[in-house]
Order: structure tokens, then sequence, then C-alpha cells
């Protein structure tokens, strides 16, 4: 396989975790579902950033390679934070149903 094949596969690979993330995130019937399901979406859109910085040669490369690692980290500290604010919903509530969580409330 060249190296153009192999980047097309990977470009489609993170388009579909990136959609299935997002329609995950929407359709989830629990808070945890859904941050799982956010990180997945991130997964798929740092698979795209890398698999488009491949054809680069030198600081093109570097500068590709240099925004997937700042997504990572930040994608980490996302869920960090949404983990946090899931297990503060659970400790209120005890449910993580977010139709359950808009009854309780009001």
């Amino acid at each position: 396989m060249n190296l153009i094949t192999e980047q097309i596969i990977l470009l489609i690979t993170g388009m579909v975790l990136l959609l299935m993330g997002i329609y995950s995130v929407f359709t989830a019937k629990n808070l945890l579902k859904s941050v799982m399901s956010y990180q997945v979406a991130v997964f798929g859109v740092n698979l795209t950033l890398f698999s488009s910085s491949l054809s680069f040669i030198g600081m093109q490369r570097l500068l590709g390679d240099t925004f997937v690692f700042i997504s990572i980290v930040v994608g980490a500290a996302v869920e960090v934070v949404g983990l946090a604010i899931v297990v503060a919903v659970f400790r209120k509530f005890g449910t993580l149903n977010p139709a359950e969580i808009r009854r309780l409330i009001h």
C-alpha cells in the first residue's frame, strides 16, 4: 500500500469515528455514555488531523503533530472535567439519565 491509500483509509476512519461520536452524544440516555461518546469524536478528530499531516515533510509535519498533541492534552482535560461533573450530578440526583434529572429539578 502506498502512503496516499493509507492516508485516505485513516481519513475515512477518522470521519466515521467523528460522526459516530457526534451521533452517540445526542442519542445517549446516560451522561457517562455522552462523555465517552464525546471522547470518541475527539479521537476521530485527532486521527483526521494526524492523517492529514502525514504527507508533509519537515516543519509542516511537526506542526501537524503538535496540533494533534495539543488536541490530546486539551481533550484529556475536558474529559476529566466532564467526568467530575458526571460524578457530582450522580451524587446529587442519584441518576445519570438526563430526562430523569430534568424531572427531579422541576
